[in-house]
């Protein structure tokens, strides 16, 4: 199995858990853009490989991986494609058919869909075992009675996050700038962690040298501005980014000195001019 250092975790604890059933799982580096290459998957690559699995969008930095040439040198081997595009899903255009993707997870709590509903795209000729035994639903691949209330309210965020898709990016794209825009108009030191050529619409990582995160949360939080150090889903970890940990090494001031900004349903101009100017004022006090 291929992946890299910087999936969600639910695809590295996974990969773990293979390992420990005896999997030869290849972890590949990323550069400090958060990028991989296709080369590096082709270098990893063995007759035995069953499986590449690499996010289409990172969730705490927006690096957007190269999937077209990863889907292309794949087509011809035996191992199956994987994304895990629930970042990336409703801000990209998407087209499984010519990126070569087997398979492609998407979450509905990211197209403000019902929270706990999410879809797996599966290449009609790949033949998936059963993973839960019970009743004959979902095609017999997974038992139990199927949420339909969820599933309808999936089906309608998949079709609104289509037809929204351009106008969305360019807005939330917009909001970078305003923001990156502002900080260098006041003056403060900063940088973009992340690829500011390939990257997601809505996910801005920053950091400020010689800032702690912790005072930096604590200050935007008063001020009533929500960001993260980090994924939402370790809220409440101590614990460094692995991503930034793999991007620029565990001992970089980056690790503890960094903010995810991501920008949602219902987020306007005026907002995040405000956030961008009370971010400033802040970053300036404590450095």
């Amino acid at each position: 199995i291929i992946t890299t250092k910087i999936e969600h975790h639910a695809v590295l604890h996974t990969c773990n858990r293979l390992e420990e059933m005896g999997f030869d799982v290849t972890y590949l580096d990323v550069d400090e853009s958060g990028r991989i290459s296709a080369e590096q998957v082709k270098d990893a690559l063995r007759d035995e490989t069953i499986l590449v699995t690499v996010m289409y969008g990172n969730n705490e930095v927006g690096t957007i991986q190269p999937i077209d040439e990863i889907g292309d040198l794949l087509k011809d081997h035996r191992a199956l494609f994987h994304t895990d595009a629930v970042q990336a899903f409703g801000f990209l255009p998407i087209d499984v058919q010519k990126s070569c993707i087997d398979m492609m997870s998407v979450s509905g709590h990211k197209l403000n869909g019902p929270k706990g509903t999410g879809f797996l795209y599966v290449n009609e000729n790949v033949k998936l075992s059963q993973l839960l035994f019970g009743g004959e639903q979902e095609r017999k691949r997974r038992a139990g009675t199927e949420n339909v209330p969820g599933i309808a309210g999936l089906g309608e965020a998949v079709l609104l996050s289509g037809q929204e898709r351009e106008g969305k990016s360019a807005l939330y794209s917009r909001f970078k700038d305003i923001i990156t825009r502002t900080l260098e108009a006041e003056g403060v030191s900063f940088d973009v962690n992340g690829s500011r050529e390939h990257s997601l619409p809505h996910i801005l990582n920053l950091y400020f040298p010689g800032v702690s995160v912790e005072s930096l949360l604590v200050n935007l939080d008063m001020a009533g501005i929500a960001v993260s150090s980090g994924s939402a889903c370790t809220a409440g970890s101590v614990l460094p980014s692995h991503v930034l940990s793999a991007m620029f090494g565990e001992e970089d001031d980056r690790l503890t000195s960094s903010i995810r900004i991501s920008f949602g349903f219902g987020n306007t101009e005026e907002q995040v001019e405000r956030a961008a100017k009370e971010l400033a004022k802040i970053v300036k006090r404590l450095s």
